[in-house]
């Protein structure tokens, strides 16, 4: 299963490429969701139950669907999108996240764990799934990644090759 904190993907990938223009690969809502078409081709590789992806926005129940059905086109089945209160951050998006790792881990859902993060919050999680037997892997952006997270983690891998490549690039360097 894959489990995405969308918040702390953006915030990284927002520190990796800069408001510029970003590749064609990117989907993106700036501070809400980036995913990459070159990560879906790579996850083929995979089989996957599901793809969950968690993320708050700003706005009305019309514009958090909007930001559900752009994360589910992008290849989520479950896409978790929290209202976000103005001038203030979610607090739901990490608990929920943390919730149905937990939660799938335990009613043996699922052998390993892909999350894609870098908050150490994570880490007590990744230790009581780790210590059921499951296997965690962690994707997370070059900067902002907690070391006590890779350290609990079975493997750690960086996502900002992915994203920061451009084009077709992207897929011909990973997918050799």
């Amino acid at each position: 299963m894959l489990f995405v904190d969308g918040e702390n993907l953006a915030i990284r990938y927002k520190e990796l490429v800069g408001d510029g223009a970003h590749a064609d690969h990117i989907s993106q809502i700036p501070d809400v969701f980036v995913w990459s078409e070159v990560i879906n081709k790579f996850l083929k590789n995979f089989n996957l139950i599901r793809r969950s992806y968690f993320t708050s926005a700003r706005g009305d129940e019309s514009a958090l669907l909007a930001v559900e059905d752009t994360i589910r086109s992008s290849g989520f089945e479950s896409a978790r999108v929290f209202k976000r209160p103005k001038g203030g951050s979610s607090k739901r998006v990490d608990i929920a996240m943390v919730c149905e790792m937990m939660a799938h881990g335990f009613r043996d859902n699922y052998d390993c764990a892909i999350i894609v993060t870098g908050d150490e919050d994570f880490v007590p999680a990744v230790q009581a799934i780790t210590g059921e037997g499951k296997q965690v892997v962690l994707w997370h952006m070059p900067t902002g990644c907690s070391p006590a997270l890779r350290r609990c983690s079975d493997h750690a891998f960086d996502l900002g090759p992915f994203l920061a490549a451009s084009g077709g690039n992207a897929w011909t360097k990973f997918s050799s």
